[in-house]
């Protein structure tokens, strides 16, 4: 039912239309518009009465409403900045520091900004509502580092342990088996940069001739949500900077209170190595399942074992897979392996060798004519080559999966002061043991002996749950954890604590349309909720102040129905 209330301050008197009703049982302000003085009322039904015509407006101004009160929305469900505030209270002096982060985690999600930029798009939202201590001083570049300066590693982990504990208990999010992996970004940190965290290695956005940072997750199954997070050196590789999360994640696992042992972690190969498989399975401080992944050289019997052998898996999500199992030594124990073949694979890394074998070939008629050229005298600029230095460039150009496996090559007319020539083909007998033996093949070991093959399966495929979310925090529109804005390890840490948030609050955002029955990505999501907008009207007045008018862009569909559900209109005036 929609009714006219009045609210009087020191200016004067106001009418809002506002509309009610029942959530959960209990009444609450569904709807509420600004409807102005007595007077602007009497004056717009005399003018609708006469039929005058609509004054046109001043001016208006558009403030982003939909996004940013959902995800604050949820913030402020959670406890978020009380859980901060615990951790990093300072003076009473400048915005609070679990502000600054949580506007930096809202930011980062739909709209990533250097902190140069961040008041001019604070300036563009209804944020301003909620933080009115935030001006342009405090969400300066210096207003954040000066709160960056607050927390420190210890404090970040003690405030995502809580935060963490209160999303698993508060969302029901199932722990009975979590993803790990690692990932690198890509940073623009000068050379001689001191960062310890900002490290050249291998980067796998294929950037090496840039600095990189490493983060460590560990994500939920049910939506994608990070329950664990780590920065770290950049030149440190995936196997050792496991081991060295190995027993935060139990401890983090731990603090959830779900039980020591109902846990399997599943990871890839890269995670591999014998100290790590014993220190996850140790009981100190809690003992670790795991279904995990070997390199195909691991199991060189197996790869040998016909597709015939293979036996096919219950269920349309396996539809095109077929698998061979067995107990194997792995690491010094005995463990269940499972061997799949998968068509789509299969037909997926055919088609990535065909082309590899066609660019190889290219390259190597191309340097086999530029060598008979040089020889009969048609090139001679440049120093001649050796047998050495053709080696080297033919080893460069089968440096890909598989080439030099399956490509014989020679060089011959190797004489003194002489340019050598090549001979190469293709082995055609290899190329085919390569197809049977290798392509569309994976190795999963685990040690729920237990476990069917469907269910070990399944949950080594669930690894796309985390690389879902690497994904999106690559992604150059939204949750973008790119480019690193910080030139220190303490900020770079900070910076990676409100990305890692950013994805909590998008993925819990998405976990509860889903339930409200609406599936979709998260990017489609994000999108839909910015196009909802808040707009303020400025109109003309004989009096001192001017008229304004509130209204908001047409709000339908699941937008609308989450608005009203969480009642986000509240935190817009």
């Amino acid at each position: 039912m929609a009714t006219i209330t009045k609210r009087t301050n020191k200016s004067g008197t106001y009418y809002y239309l506002v509309e009610s009703a029942r959530i959960n049982g209990k009444p609450r302000l569904v709807t509420q518009k600004y409807l102005g003085t007595a007077e602007s009322i009497a004056n717009a039904v005399a003018c609708m009465s006469s039929g005058a015509p609509i004054p046109e407006p001043e001016f208006s101004t558009v403030f982003h409403f939909g996004a940013v009160t959902a995800l604050y929305n949820i913030a402020h469900r959670l406890g978020v900045c009380d859980i901060i505030d615990q951790y990093a209270c300072k003076r009473e002096q400048g915005l609070a520091v679990s502000s600054s982060i949580l506007l930096a985690a809202i930011n980062r999600a739909i709209d990533p900004t250097s902190k140069n930029s961040f008041y001019e798009w604070f300036d563009k939202t209804v944020l301003f509502h909620t933080f009115p201590n935030a001006n342009e001083k405090n969400l300066s570049s210096q207003g954040f580092w000066n709160n960056m300066n607050v927390l420190n590693e210890q404090k970040i982990h003690n405030i995502e342990d809580n935060i963490v504990k209160i999303i698993v208990e508060k969302y029901d999010i199932k722990t009975n088996f979590l993803l790990f992996d690692n990932t690198n970004f890509f940073t623009y940190l000068d050379t001689a940069n001191p960062a310890n965290l900002a490290q050249r290695g291998h980067s796998k956005e294929k950037r090496s001739d840039l600095k990189i940072v490493g983060l460590s997750m560990m994500v939920s199954a049910d939506h994608n949500i990070p329950l664990f997070h780590e920065v770290y050196p950049g030149n440190r590789n995936d196997a050792k900077q496991f081991f060295a999360v190995i027993d935060k994640l139990k401890n983090r696992y731990r603090s959830l209170g779900k039980g020591d042992c109902d846990v399997t972690l599943v990871f890839d190969k890269g995670n591999n190595n014998e100290d790590n498989i014993e220190q996850l399975i140790s009981p100190e401080p809690c003992e670790f399942h795991f279904v995990g992944s070997l390199r195909l050289n691991q199991c060189p019997e197996l790869c040998k074992v016909p597709k015939e052998k293979f036996e096919k898996l219950d269920g349309l999500q396996f539809e095109q897979t077929t698998v061979y199992r067995k107990t194997k030594l792995v690491y010094g124990k005995k463990y269940t392996v499972v061997m799949t073949h998968n068509i789509e694979l299969y037909k997926a890394q055919m088609e990535g060798v065909q082309a590899n074998i066609t660019k190889c070939t290219q390259a190597l008629v191309e340097l086999k004519e530029r060598l008979r050229m040089r020889r009969i005298g048609m090139i001679t600029k440049g120093k001649n080559p050796t047998a050495a230095s053709v080696e080297k460039n033919i080893c460069s150009i089968l440096s890909a999966e598989h080439m030099k496996d399956i490509f014989d090559w020679s060089i011959v007319d190797i004489e003194q002061d002489k340019t050598p020539g090549i001979n190469f083909g293709l082995n055609k007998e290899r190329f085919l043991q390569l197809q049977e033996e290798k392509l569309g093949r994976t190795v999963i070991f685990t040690d729920r002996h237990k476990w069917t093959n469907e269910q070990i399966v399944g949950a080594f495929r669930s690894q796309y749950h985390i690389e879902d979310a690497f994904k999106q925090m690559k992604d150059i529109k939204y949750l973008s954890f790119r480019p690193i804005y910080h030139f220190t390890d303490a900020h770079i840490r900070v910076h990676a604590f409100y990305c890692v948030l950013a994805m909590m609050l998008v993925s819990l955002l998405n976990k509860e349309l889903e339930e409200m029955g609406y599936k979709m990505s998260i990017n489609y999501m994000l999108r839909k909720f910015q196009d909802a907008q808040q707009v303020i009207s400025i109109f003309p007045s004989s009096g001192k102040k001017m008229v304004t008018k509130i209204s908001y862009s047409r709000l339908d569909g699941f937008v609308k129905e989450y608005v009203e559900k969480f009642n986000l209109l509240s935190y817009a005036s």
